[in-house]
């Protein structure tokens, strides 16, 4: 059998799950939209609110309605590039309701605790989602107003093959974990597209730092000191993107508890109510009696 980061067998995926009962690193945490208890899921509703406001501001209201005329002087060009990004706001809408419906949905008992980490782990990421789509027509679109389509495209490209190099390296390391041997010997070709662009960094830095000053082949506008702080946005929002890789192995581990849930509730010795809540749990205690009489 090829040895993929989701076929693993249910001992060798012992190596990555936590006990989500007892010692689970605090990364692993969904908060209330985990909890078995309906009144910390009910809670959800209030940063449900908060964020869904948050992210239409960042994502949709700023962007449409903010003029050259608001912004602070030398940032009216470098404002434009956020207009490069209109095309997001029917998709982080959408985004949007998508989360608020499985947030309301969750509210609902489930009939065991696997289904209800299932929606827990969802709503998470489902997050991150709407968080880096809020992010992305203020961060990279004054980065690229700043810089122009010819530093725009050099920092993305940096940003997602920096991106892209963590997450393979993070999979390999899951699949080491997994398997106790190296499944690729050979770096992937992510790792090698970082590898050499990093050797070339300071070609693409003298290719870009002259076209914001002087070439200003892509740009628009006159130049301002503004280009240079705003190539930080760029970095900043793959930065983020970089960090959440460190979510994986919750997300391959919470793979492998639904997939194999009924060995892991034997192995953790989850109990009944830990399992099913506390209504469900009576019943079947009633029902064992009513039977072993």
């Amino acid at each position: 059998m090829r040895k993929t980061l989701l076929n693993a067998s249910f001992e060798e995926s012992n190596r990555i799950t936590a006990n989500l009962f007892k010692g689970a690193p605090f990364w692993y945490d969904t908060g209330g939209s985990g909890s078995q208890k309906i009144s910390a899921r009910l809670f959800n509703i209030i940063p449900l609110i908060m964020f869904s406001v948050l992210f239409y501001a960042l994502g949709v209201f700023l962007p449409m309605n903010t003029t050259a005329g608001d912004v602070l002087y030398g940032l009216e060009d470098i404002w434009m590039g956020i207009g490069y990004f209109q095309w997001l706001r029917p998709i982080l809408i959408f985004a949007i309701t998508t989360w608020s419906v499985t947030i309301v949905i969750n509210i609902f008992p489930k009939s065991n605790y696997m289904i209800q980490r299932i929606f827990g782990v969802t709503i998470l990421l489902l997050m991150l989602l709407l968080m880096f789509l809020a992010l992305m027509p203020m961060a990279l679109g004054m980065t690229l107003g700043a810089v122009g389509w010819v530093g725009f495209s050099i920092i993305c490209l940096y940003g997602m093959s920096w991106y892209l190099d963590k997450l393979s390296s993070k999979i390999q390391s899951l699949k080491l974990e997994l398997y106790r041997e190296l499944v690729v010997s050979s770096p992937s070709l992510f790792s090698k597209i970082w590898k050499f662009l990093k050797k070339i960094w300071l070609v693409a830095a003298m290719f870009m730092v002259p076209n914001i000053v002087f070439f200003r082949i892509g740009m628009w506008g006159d130049f301002t000191l503004w280009s240079f702080v705003w190539i930080i946005g760029g970095g900043l929002y793959f930065g983020i993107l970089v960090a959440t890789t460190v979510l994986l192995k919750m997300v391959i581990s919470d793979y492998y508890f639904a997939k194999y849930s009924n060995q892991y509730r034997v192995l953790w010795k989850v109990s009944d109510e830990q399992w099913f809540g506390k209504r469900k749990a009576k019943r079947l205690a009633k029902k064992r009696l009513k039977e072993g009489k």
